[in-house]
């Protein structure tokens, strides 16, 4: 099959269905298919042959979050078109639809089947209990095939049950984060490393992760904090930093695929303190692939992942309290955190992207009948 996979995000820009897009594309070509990766053009260009740009990018902050916001006009609008004609796709796969104006500048110009992935839950729950389920209605009727990356985040388009929906996870390229990697020498020194990887910005609850090693680190002197991301929090990051005279926390900033694997086998211990907004958590599949146990806020997302079995360590979202309790028990008891690493280890390989592939195209076999 000739396939087009429509991101909506600035691609120089780091995300979940950034990473998503790529590593079904990945395993798409494995299976023999050809794939196209169609996204607006971003702060820097793409070195990915498969990438073909369109569309001017521009980012607005919205409850807590980076929207992108993108079109083509004039002459760049023509040359899409012309290049859509021109190749002949079979399938065009568009992932979070409704992020303007991309995704819907290339389905008036398909000539293919159209399949949809929803990825995203809502920023408030009004946007989830009356915006959603309308907008989703419409994009039904305008898509060959309907998939969603969790049950969780289906319950704002319809729920897990309609029948136009079917629900396909994320995927992980789980070799890559088990292949030896020798860990960041400045953190193979005895101290218990927790790591935050992500945006700065609110909903991801960095600040969270910053008061637990706050109170933790005065009972526990070996102890560091990593925080690799870049967001709009940084500033409050580095003054609650200063103004708390913490000592062992390292900002690292944004840091490439390479870099965050090795931070990943660097660490103790994860921690996902997200607080809503997670329709999914594959930086939760990420950590449990590297043998890292983890602790985190159980956001809808999240709760897609973890058993009750581990429930205890992911609260409810804000409850400071009892996240720093879950941190503490995870820093004491190797025993549980050996427990949780052979659980990861295990429960992560159904989410290999040569599974989840292969469910992928078999919805799109199914649209070309």
């Amino acid at each position: 099959m000739k396939i087009a996979q429509v991101c909506p995000y600035d691609l120089s820009r780091p995300g979940g269905v950034k990473n998503h897009i790529f590593g079904l594309s990945d395993e798409l070509e494995k299976l023999g298919h050809e794939v196209t990766i169609i996204a607006p053009n971003g702060m820097e260009q793409s070195s990915d042959s498969r990438v073909r740009l369109f569309g001017r990018n521009r980012s607005l902050k919205i409850s807590g979050t980076k929207i992108d916001l993108n079109v083509a006009l004039g002459e760049d609008r023509k040359n899409m078109k012309s290049f859509l004609h021109s190749q002949q796709f079979d399938i065009i796969h568009y992932h979070t639809f409704w992020n303007p104006l991309i995704p819907y500048q290339v389905w008036k110009q398909s000539r293919a089947r159209n399949i949809v992935t929803f990825h995203d839950t809502p920023k408030q729950k009004w946007l989830g209990k009356t915006v959603m389920p309308v907008a989703a209605s419409v994009i039904f009727r305008m898509m060959d095939r309907v998939i969603s990356v969790s049950a969780s985040q289906a319950s704002y388009i319809g729920g897990a049950d309609h029948p136009r929906i079917k629900i396909i996870p994320n995927g992980l390229e789980i070799a890559e984060y088990q292949l030896p990697s020798n860990k960041i020498s400045e953190f193979d020194d005895g101290k218990f490393n927790l790591l935050f990887l992500g945006r700065l910005e609110p909903r991801k609850g960095v600040i969270y992760a910053l008061e637990a090693y706050k109170s933790l680190k005065k009972s526990t002197s070996e102890l560091r904090l990593i925080v690799a991301g870049e967001g709009q929090e940084k500033e409050l990051v580095t003054s609650f930093i200063r103004d708390h005279k913490l000592e062992d926390v390292v900002v690292m900033g944004q840091v490439d695929e390479p870099t965050k694997i090795s931070l990943l086998k660097s660490a103790d211990l994860y921690l996902a303190p997200a607080i809503f907004g997670e329709s999914f958590g594959i930086v939760l599949l990420e950590a449990m692939a590297s043998g890292l146990p983890m602790v985190g806020f159980g956001n809808e997302g999240y709760l897609n992942i973890i058993p009750d079995k581990w429930a205890r360590f992911f609260p409810k979202p804000k409850n400071q309290h009892a996240f720093t309790d879950a941190i503490n028990t995870m820093i004491t008891q190797k025993t549980i955190r050996d427990d949780m690493i052979t659980w990861g280890l295990e429960a992560v390989k159904k989410y290999e992207w040569s599974f989840v592939a292969q469910e992928v195209e078999k919805i799109y076999l199914s649209a070309l009948k």
